[in-house]
């Protein structure tokens, strides 16, 4: 039996135990057939909850990768072999399985190690003690200046948190929210935002996205059944590539001018990439709300720094609860982002990515439309094929050499689609699998949404 240990997992969360498994199964240390062990007994073994071992193994049976087999439990599925029988007839027994699922940014844009030294040499290294200042003052005067360029009121400050999604569970709590209450949430949106609102036990509604951004009359309604939040990402949204235009945002701003007791959190998570001018809708309404801007993109997932500013409000709820809780984020880290996003090479690879990343997004895009998919979007990371039947279609690219996330986890309603990751695609790779997704919508024909 397979074997998984705490070395694997990253903080026992549900997403690290399907990724071990699934890079297990790629590198054909599972194969088909073989069984994974029980959800209590990985639970007991990484000494977690059970809870978090079950969403992993109903992601994987999503995916396709893994199958439900009555007594034997949980297996691998007998269409995930990368060996000949797999490639039977496609003249290619050496093909690799290629994931664009992960929602990652490409690495050759990120800080290289050269880079991260000079910037470690460069900086001010005296210890932080208990009671200083809880901020570096340039990287906040740095993040204050960026959103000043986007026209996005700093009437307060800069708030400084753990991330983008510890920011916006922070923001949550602070506008005095319990469990129960509405929070609007684009449809399909963030995966992992949508998981927060879940699992903090609120009610998600639906907010209808098109080509400009949110549909006008999808936010009326929502604010109508009396949502306390709103929860959208104006450009680059994930996992659509929607961008808010100039004319939407302007519809949308007359739109929540009335609701003052409502949050409203923008996730600008792909902000100095500039995927799409920004149009904010949210802020300087008289209302709550916060743009949330995390590091992630740009400099690496790993930084675990966020920056927000909003109304005078939550921006002092949000420093009153953190200065009682954590305290503040490690200026060591703040300094050394700040060394990086202001040495000219780093800033340099940043404009190089968000060309990039529009390029291969507008690549795919253009291939798959020019095929007859119906994809919506500006530009993004990431982007989003509708279709009726994900898990079986999933399986078939699988099948053909590529590994997509099914899209029920984005989606609050029956709504059905993969999400494909292009950050790190190449041309040949976007043409290749728009061929191998026309070849599945040919073997299934009633499969695709026209």
């Amino acid at each position: 039996m397979f074997e998984l240990g705490k070395d694997d997992i990253l903080e026992g969360k549900a997403d690290s135990i399907r990724r071990a498994i699934e890079q297990a199964i790629l590198d054909d240390r599972l194969k088909p057939g073989d069984a994974l062990p029980t959800v209590r007994t990985l639970a007991a073994d990484l000494g977690i909850n059970k809870n978090t071992v079950a969403v992993a193994y109903r992601q994987l049976q999503q995916s396709g990768l893994v199958i439900a087999d009555g007594r034997r439990g949980s297996i691998v599925s007998g269409q995930v072999s990368r060996g000949s029988s797999r490639h039977a007839g496609n003249g290619s027994s050496s093909r690799q399985t290629l994931s664009v699922r992960d929602g990652n940014p490409d690495v050759a844009f990120l800080p290289s190690e050269a880079e991260l030294r000079g910037a470690l040499e460069r900086m001010n290294v005296s210890h932080h003690l208990y009671g200083e200042q809880r901020n570096f003052a340039p990287f906040v005067q740095w993040a204050s200046e960026c959103f000043g360029a986007d026209n996005i009121p700093v009437d307060r400050g800069v708030f400084v948190s753990a991330g983008a999604l510890d920011l916006i569970e922070r923001g949550l709590h602070a506008a005095g929210l319990t469990p129960g209450c509405k929070i609007a949430v684009e449809n399909p949106g963030y995966m992992s935002s949508l998981a927060l609102v879940r699992s903090m036990d609120f009610e998600p509604v639906p907010l209808a996205l098109d080509q400009s951004g949110v549909v006008p009359a999808s936010l009326a309604a929502a604010l109508k059944a009396g949502v306390s939040a709103v929860l959208v990402s104006s450009r680059g949204q994930n996992p659509t590539g929607v961008a808010t235009s100039k004319t939407r945002a302007a519809e949308l701003r007359r739109i929540v001018a009335g609701a003052a007791n409502v949050l409203f959190i923008d996730d600008d998570h792909s902000s100095l990439l500039s995927l799409a001018p920004y149009y904010p809708w949210h802020s300087g309404t008289g209302g709550h709300w916060l743009t949330v801007r995390s590091l992630s993109k740009f400099l690496g997932p790993d930084y675990r720094i966020a920056v927000a500013t909003g109304d005078v409000d939550t921006i002092e709820r949000l420093e009153i609860r953190q200065s009682v809780g954590m305290g503040w984020v490690s200026t060591f880290l703040q300094r050394l982002a700040y060394e990086l996003l202001t040495t000219t090479s780093v800033q340099k690879k940043i404009v190089s990515a968000g060309l990039a990343y529009r390029e291969r997004y507008e690549g795919l895009f253009a291939a798959l439309k020019k095929k007859g998919f119906n994809v919506t979007g500006s530009a993004g990371l990431n982007l989003w094929v509708p279709i009726a039947n994900e898990r079986e279609v999933a399986e078939r690219l699988f099948d053909a050499g590529w590994l997509v996330r099914p899209g029920r986890d984005f989606c609050v309603t029956e709504q059905s689609g993969i999400r494909v990751t292009c950050a790190r695609m190449t041309a040949q790779q976007s043409l290749a699998f728009t061929e191998a997704l026309v070849a599945v919508r040919g073997a299934t024909a009633t499969t695709l949404v026209a």
